[in-house]
């Protein structure tokens, strides 16, 4: 017959309350992933909803006549047509809709992100490489000294209304860029795009890395407060993917594994063309 003293009681009681502690934690756990995936769910369709406004996007962003595009012929015409119609006495409203459909939808992922409610290994799916692909004319957009404006002057009338439109709405422009330095990064580690598009992004972050960073820091601070120092510090991290490795580091892109990578890729190309 068991003697349930004190010392038994007691330990079996702690037993039990750990037990059911942990299964709490496990629990939280598991919700609060659920809620991350029905997020990001949501996050997709809505980005799939805005296809013919992300279409406008690009087309704004790059200039006339550009062959890269992402929606077909029939409604790049409609664009060329809606542009050219643009009354130079008032707001071009398909542009600026477009402008806060695309925007708006990139900003509110990347405020998740900075707020660790969503992480960028999640986020990376819904966008795939075809945003970072596009990446050029959305910088044209987001940063108006980014390129060189070569466009018709009915095409830099209306890509000029979304760049005053994000000047004034400048928390949507900074997340938005936030968020696609973080997708170039994921890119990166995932080696998703060609080595040498994975080489110019480097290049471009031996320039432009640490400004990127002070923008993450700043941002993530600004919407956590104390609290977003950590998170801050290991998403600045995770944009490292996008540069060339440091000496004595484990992350970033290492030369001779780009060289290899440049040689694989030159091979299956040609073995393409001659087939």
């Amino acid at each position: 017959m068991i003697d349930w003293d004190s010392n038994v009681v007691t330990a079996l009681a702690t037993g039990l309350l750990a037990f059911i502690g942990v299964a709490q934690i496990g629990i939280l756990v598991a919700q609060r992933r659920q809620s991350q995936l029905e997020l990001i769910e949501q996050y997709r369709r809505r980005w799939y909803e805005t296809r013919k406004d992300w279409g406008a996007i690009i087309f704004l962003g790059r200039d006339d006549g550009d062959y890269y595009q992402v929606v077909d012929a029939g409604t790049i015409k409609k664009f060329v047509v809606e542009r050219d119609d643009a009354s130079p006495y008032g707001p071009t409203i398909w542009a600026l809709d477009a402008a806060r459909a695309v925007f708006t939808s990139l900003s509110d992922i990347g405020t998740r992100i900075l707020q660790g409610q969503l992480h960028i290994r999640d986020v990376y799916p819904i966008f795939g490489t075809e945003l970072l692909r596009h990446s050029y004319p959305l910088r044209a957009l987001l940063d108006n000294g980014y390129v060189e404006q070569r466009a018709s002057a009915a095409h830099l009338k209306v890509r000029t209304e979304i760049q005053d439109w994000l000047v004034y709405h400048d928390g949507i422009r900074r997340r938005c860029l936030i968020l696609i330095d973080l997708l170039w990064a994921e890119a990166a580690r995932l080696e998703d795009l060609p080595p040498l598009d994975l080489q110019h992004a480097a290049d471009a972050k031996a320039r432009t890395g640490k400004q990127n960073k002070r923008r993450l820091w700043v941002e993530c601070v600004r919407l956590n407060g104390i609290r977003g120092l950590y998170l801050a510090s290991r998403l600045a991290r995770s944009l490292r993917h996008a540069e060339y490795r440091r000496l004595g580091s484990r992350i970033g892109i290492d030369k001779e594994r780009l060289q290899s990578l440049d040689e694989e890729w030159t091979k299956r190309l040609l073995n393409r063309l001659l087939k």
